[in-house]
């Protein structure tokens, strides 16, 4: 484990706690307080005390309502974050809102009342706070959740390419660019994901985006060096494709991409559902031996035969440039809710289950909205935002290879190539479970509308 002093989680969350200003703001919330460690020995550079004047954001959202990725992210960045360690101050403010869907169960716009944040009618006027020019600080776009048409591939048309684009604009028309986070796929398709990522390199947009998977708890912990030799891996999930096979490919791809070489992006996709899957193990397509080591990490699992379990199956193949062998896998009955990793790396075989925070708290979404004000204080993107463009590309790619049948499709468009940033590690949880605060009580005194309804008693 590492040591105190070169731990980026713990000195994160030490200057996160030194944050005087939203301390003040939100005392009394919490029966404990939140983390407050004083000394010299954590004293700030004068950068990082210029750094932690609460940034002013603009906060985008589909519909924000108990349990959406509204409430589990933007609650935490108004009231307190929830970690293992204890509450975590914000360091930001969020000062304007815009809300898309806002119907009988909504409980953004009475958050933002409670918080002194504005509501605006268009997301322009939210990103100006009614002016002609940019005047936040950063921007995030929470763009999961709400009523919107599937389209004719059963995909789930979020309108992400469309409010990025009207965040874009004014931002050009700012000539100005600031910090933007959004949420999940950069799109519904490859070609608007595309658009989106080229979009904001045009106007040299910081940007960050993806899902909580890749910064959740592991048991055990795991983290590939940077510069590790890796030839095959997989990823285990369950549900849709469309809405949870993308958060398992970002769980290989956040751990691939710290291969030998980097990311070299994807040869080819291939999307398979029912026998084929079993098939596709069978021939070797899938090794059938890290399935098994991946599936055996989840610690609640179902006993018996994967394939007399597993009613439905759903698989996405990704052949890489440099040869590395890649797949996600959707064993719903089997693993119930869990996820897991496994990968030949180093010369050996390794395995972790990717663990969620079942309580009320949702604190997975505290460790990815600590990732997310870090960028968004820093400037510095947590994870490369190049990571959710490909991720992005391939679930619409698999989706589109299971609606034909299962044809592999050759992708020379997904020619994605990265690497992670140097000196940046993302902010983990150090336990291999959730713990302490991350458990609750949650939520603060007089959020208790939040409370969603599977556990309100009955």
């Amino acid at each position: 484990m590492k040591n105190e002093e070169n731990n980026p989680r713990r000195q994160f969350i030490k200057k996160s706690a030194g944050a005087a200003a939203s301390l003040s703001m939100l005392s009394g919330l919490f029966p404990n307080g939140f983390i407050n460690l004083t000394g010299p020995e954590n004293d700030l550079s004068r950068t990082e005390k210029n750094a932690l004047a609460l940034k002013r954001i603009a906060l985008i959202a589909n519909t924000y309502r108990n349990s959406a990725h509204a409430d589990v992210i933007a609650t935490k960045l108004f009231v307190g974050i929830p970690t293992d360690d204890g509450m975590v101050a914000p360091q930001v403010q969020i000062v304007s809102v815009w809300i898309d869907q806002i119907g009988a169960n909504d409980t953004g716009v009475r958050i933002a009342k409670m918080n002194n944040a504005t509501l605006y009618p268009t997301i322009a006027e939210a990103l100006t706070m009614g002016g002609d020019k940019l005047a936040v600080d950063a921007v995030i776009y929470i763009g999961e959740h709400g009523d919107y048409p599937n389209s004719r591939l059963g995909v789930k048309m979020y309108p992400r390419m469309n409010y990025l684009e009207q965040i874009f604009r004014v931002f050009d028309a700012s000539n100005k660019s600031v910090p933007l986070f959004s949420d999940k796929h950069l799109a519904y398709s490859w070609l608007d994901s595309k658009w989106v990522y080229d979009r904001a390199q045009e106007l040299r947009v910081p940007m960050m985006a993806g899902s909580s998977l890749p910064y959740c708890w592991r048991d055990p912990m795991l983290v590939h060096p940077i510069g590790t030799k890796i030839t095959e891996a997989v990823a285990i999930g369950y549900a849709s494709l469309d809405a949870y096979g993308f958060h398992v490919l970002e769980i290989l791809q956040c751990m691939v991409e710290r291969r030998a070489g980097g990311e070299t992006g994807v040869a080819s996709v291939q999307g398979l559902t029912g026998p084929a899957v079993w098939k596709a193990i069978d021939d070797g397509k899938i090794s059938k031996e890290l399935v098994d080591a991946a599936c055996n990490s989840i610690k609640i699992r179902a006993a018996g035969n994967m394939r007399e379990i597993v009613k439905d199956p759903k698989a996405v193949i990704v052949r890489y440039n440099d040869g590395l062998k890649g797949a996600i896998l959707m064993l719903d009955e089997l693993v119930n809710t869990g996820w897991a990793y496994a990968a030949k790396a180093g010369g050996k075989t390794v395995a972790t289950e990717f663990v969620l925070d079942n309580s009320m708290s949702y604190s997975h979404f505290s460790y990815l909205t600590l990732n997310i004000q870090k960028f968004l204080v820093s400037g510095k993107p947590q994870g490369p935002v190049e990571r959710t463009l490909l991720t992005s590309g391939i679930i619409d790619m698999g989706i589109r290879s299971v609606v034909d049948g299962g044809k592999e499709r050759k992708t020379p468009f997904l020619n994605v190539k990265y690497s992670p940033a140097a000196g940046i590690e993302p902010i983990l949880p150090s336990s291999p479970r959730p713990t302490g605060q991350s458990i609750g009580p949650w939520p603060p005194k007089g959020y208790e509308f939040i409370i969603p309804d599977k556990f309100k008693k009955q």
